[in-house]
């Protein structure tokens, strides 16, 4: 990482300036994304690995942002030139840019499209003395989005190319009289649609279509009879004869005599559930992505800004802020194992307490636990905080001292909802007492189970060792438990 220090004989800092580096120092690295920070002429202060891989060089010391880029290009992500970049604008304007999509035609011809957050630095007067600029690589995503509407022009055009054909049997195909009732059905639509050959030429075209999708359909069915349309295709929900909803892809087209005169509609129906919920996973899983990209921004920030507030030096902030995001990335490493679906309590706990617990010195006890994403980061940073001041200034920190953690199902006074209960309680170490004032860690644990798990936390300072108790509601922190007879059990790191 490059020190701001090489260019301070070229034009002093800011004190402001000059502080947030300092305590950055070693840190960028850490984040997840792209980082670079710079003063307000543009000079590239700090940078880090991520934002190596995606220039694809180092700036010179020194070096500023529209020099380093002197061959590169900007479009936006429909391909128009840009006048000059998102950090000039930002610096020009003082207006932080968020998730703007940009495309970078690098020296060498090279293109990559990045999403950018950019946030100006003030010093304590309101005036602009640099700027945080991070960026994510998301050409990958870009082109899985193209090549899914390109996968689905490609399934529409084989879907007409198949119009008024029987040859492919895995495709269903009936004959529609102009009234709408069957006149002849294959047997794969059969199999489509759980009925049998006989009971769909009983019945009328859209007796099983799904209410809220009969309408499209139908419209331009009359259109269709009456001549004013030749070919349509629609995308529909059907409810089968087990009464499982799916969906299908029709494409309708007409059958004429030599007089121009209608006989009647060849439909050929294709089940595409699997290509709907395909679509679906993919539109959630870029969403997720965005949304998970936004959600770690926004904690690293808030984690880093808490942290600054408690500390009177960079070497504690930079130790501390340090931990807090290691415990967010274990807890990320998790989910990520699990498809961001759900993370075992017990293994979150022991990876909690494994870089400060020996053998026999933390015991686990309590049912199996699955637990929702958003409880698996707020109790990673609750425990971490418990954990790191055990080590520091509780039973951890003396060789016969002790934590065990307890958790169960329990019940609130005045509501009959299940309650997720967790006793973490210290013995064996030093004698405790009241703080006189509460630390950004006490404020986190009770803060975030109070705001993002809609719980309440407890923090009693006994003498013979802390114990925290966190109440929180089953439906917010945990998809599913064990709660047969005999399955507690004590684990120890």
């Amino acid at each position: 990482m490059l020190d701001s220090n090489d260019r301070r004989a070229e034009r002093p800092l800011s004190p402001a300036l000059e502080a947030m580096l300092r305590a950055s120092d070693g840190i960028l690295d850490l984040l997840p994304i792209a980082t670079f920070i710079c003063d307000a002429r543009g000079t590239i202060l700090q940078y880090n690995r991520h934002a190596v891989d995606i220039w694809c060089r180092e700036p010179e010391p020194g070096e500023r942002h529209d020099d380093f880029t002197a061959g590169v290009r900007f479009f936006d992500i429909d391909g128009r030139p840009l006048a000059r970049s998102g950090l000039a604008e930002v610096l020009a304007t003082g207006e932080p840019a968020r998730a703007v999509e940009v495309i970078v035609e690098r020296a060498d011809g090279s293109r990559v499209t990045v999403a950018l957050n950019i946030d100006p630095l003030r010093d304590a007067k309101g005036e602009i003395v640099g700027a945080v600029n991070c960026f994510l690589d998301i050409t990958e995503r870009k082109r899985v989005e193209a090549a899914l509407e390109s996968s689905r022009l490609l399934a529409r055009e084989q879907e007409q190319r198949l119009a008024a054909t029987y040859e492919h049997a895995a495709i269903g195909i009936s004959e529609i009289a102009p009234d709408g009732s069957f006149l002849r059905v294959n047997e794969a639509i059969c199999h489509i649609t759980g009925y049998s050959r006989d009971e769909l030429l009983s019945i009328w075209l859209f007796r099983h279509s799904h209410p809220e999708d009969i309408e499209p359909d139908r419209l331009a069915f009359q259109k269709q009879v009456a001549g004013d349309l030749e070919f349509y295709a629609v995308e529909k929900r059907f409810v089968r004869k087990d009464g499982r909803v799916i969906w299908l892809s029709v494409s309708s087209s007409p059958v004429r005599d030599a007089e121009g005169r209608l006989l009647y509609l060849v439909r050929v129906v294709q089940d595409i559930t699997e290509r709907k919920g395909a679509e679906q996973r993919n539109r959630l899983l870029i969403d997720e992505l965005n949304h998970r990209v936004k959600n770690t921004l926004a904690t690293v920030q808030s984690l880093a800004s808490q942290t600054a507030r408690g500390v009177p030096t960079p070497a504690e902030f930079r130790e501390r802020f340090e931990g807090r995001l290691i415990a967010l990335s274990k807890a990320h490493d998790q989910l990520t194992r699990h498809h961001w679906e759900s993370a075992d309590l017990r293994e979150l706990l022991s990876a909690s307490l494994a870089p400060y617990a020996g053998a026999e010195r933390a015991v686990l006890r309590g049912e199996d636990v699955v637990l929702r994403p958003r409880a698996v980061l707020t109790l990673a940073m609750a425990f971490h905080e418990l954990a790191t001041n055990a080590a520091k200034y509780g039973a951890l920190s003396a060789p016969g001292g002790r934590v065990e953690i307890r958790w169960q199902l329990t019940t609130q006074e005045g509501d009959e909802r299940p309650w997720l209960q967790f006793d973490w309680l210290e013995r064996g170490g030093p004698a405790v007492s009241e703080p006189q004032q509460r630390g950004f860690g006490s404020k986190l644990i009770e803060g975030s189970i109070a705001a993002e798990l809609h719980g309440h936390a407890a923090l009693q300072f006994r003498p013979e060792g802390l114990r925290c108790e966190l109440f929180v509601p089953l439906e917010t922190a945990a998809l599913e438990t064990d709660d047969r007879p005999g399955t507690e059990a004590d684990w120890s790191i």
